[in-house]
């Protein structure tokens, strides 16, 4: 079998914690290891025991794979570094690695040649994944560098990292404070704390099963049905418990009714009278 031609790794920052370490046959990969000094790159080679410390960055010139795991604010000094070296960068192929910054942030070495992409590690609980974005070449490297029993690799289209950060971000940090405001209001219905923990688990993993078998079909409930009276009451208990909670949920069934496509006039007619009633007046 031609052996494949060697990785090369430029880095600063963490990497003793790095996904790296975890990748299969990396090790055996690993070549020209450069950094902000040959005695950080050295480091490195320690940390990674793999690869080789370089002092010069033209060292990178027989591998076919750059790997960049560096600070998002350092990517263009090294970039521009990279583009300093005396070799062509048609062939290569330059994967950010741990990055915030997608493919888009490599402009310079793609318009140099080379096919760019990005890696990015997720943790889902105990199963390892990594997403990949870029160019079509960067992308099958990037592939062939991490494809292992126990790692799903998942792809998406160049530089839209910031899009699926987004996707990601209306399952994590925007789910959560939905599943605190459940938790809290069942607790203030007297229900206890472990049963509270419990029912809001098996309603959120039953509303995400309805998801997809049926898709928006699977929306079900007094805010698809539209109603009116389940929804003011739920509305008015949750207003002399919390007016926090009771405009959170308001807010929220005005903006999904308009993701779902259904007319929310009638949740603003809703609305206005309850907090008319509300105020006195």
């Amino acid at each position: 079998m031609k052996k494949q031609a060697p990785i090369a790794l430029l880095a600063a920052g963490r990497t003793r914690d790095s996904f790296l370490r975890r990748v299969p046959n990396f090790a055996e990969r690993l070549g020209p290891v450069g950094s902000t000094s040959l005695r950080l790159a050295s480091r490195i080679v320690n940390i990674l025991e793999a690869g080789r410390p370089v002092d010069s960055l033209e060292a990178f010139a027989q591998a076919s794979v750059v790997l960049i795991s560096v600070p998002d604010t350092w990517l263009e000094r090294f970039e521009d570094e990279l583009l300093r070296c005396q070799f062509s960068w048609k062939g290569k192929s330059v994967l950010l690695f741990e990055s915030k910054r997608d493919s888009s942030a490599l402009s310079k070495l793609a318009a140099a040649g080379a096919a760019v992409g990005s890696l990015t590690p997720l943790l889902l609980f105990d199963e390892k994944a990594v997403v990949l974005e870029g160019s079509r070449k960067a992308v099958q490297e990037g592939r062939k560098l991490v494809t292992s029993p126990g790692i799903r690799v998942l792809t998406m289209n160049a530089g839209r990292k910031a899009l699926f950060s987004a996707g990601a971000g209306f399952a994590t940090s925007l789910a959560l404070p939905l599943l605190a405001a459940s938790v809290e209001t069942l607790r203030a219905a007297g229900v206890e704390q472990t049963d509270a923990l419990a029912l809001t688990e098996k309603l959120f993993l039953k509303t995400l099963r309805a998801y997809i078998k049926s898709g928006r079909k699977g929306w079900e409930g007094a805010l698809p049905a539209q109603d009116g009276e389940a929804i003011r009451s739920q509305v008015e208990a949750l207003f002399h418990e919390s007016p926090l909670l009771a405009v959170y949920y308001f807010e929220n069934a005005l903006r999904v009714s308009e993701i779902m496509k259904q007319d929310p006039a009638w949740i603003r007619e809703l609305a206005r009278d309850f907090y008319l009633k509300a105020s006195g007046t």
